[in-house]
């Protein structure tokens, strides 16, 4: 793997600082749902805040010529009502920086699709 594809430390402590508060913030909306318009505001606007998230890491991780699938996962799964207080878009992002930064781990991730039978993925 070319050093140019690899994300360097400054761009997982950004991508970080983007995903880990959206994630807590998406928890806390969970929890406050149930307050009456304050909690409806809330669930109502958080997709659009997910969304927006989902745009920049994806589109952060195209322009350095990186697979964001384990991003993407997360991110779509942070999408789904009260599946979102869980913090899966973070756990897809350190997932894809562990991808993208550990050759042998790209490697694992290739062996295990092709056991599952996606070859060349």
């Amino acid at each position: 793997m070319e050093e140019s594809q690899k994300i360097s430390l400054v761009e997982i402590i950004l991508m970080l600082m983007i995903v880990i508060p959206v994630d807590l913030l998406e928890a806390i909306v969970v929890f406050i749902s149930p307050v009456p318009i304050i909690g409806q505001i809330a669930m109502a606007i958080m997709p659009f805040i997910g969304l927006a998230v989902l745009f920049i890491i994806q589109f952060w991780l195209m322009m350095k010529g990186l697979s964001g699938l384990w991003a993407l996962t997360g991110n779509l799964l942070d999408l789904v009502p009260f599946a979102n207080a869980l913090p899966s878009r973070t756990l897809g992002v350190i997932a894809t920086i562990i991808l993208a930064n550990r050759p042998e781990a790209a490697k694992i991730a290739k062996i295990a699709g092709a056991a599952t039978g996606k070859i060349g993925e």
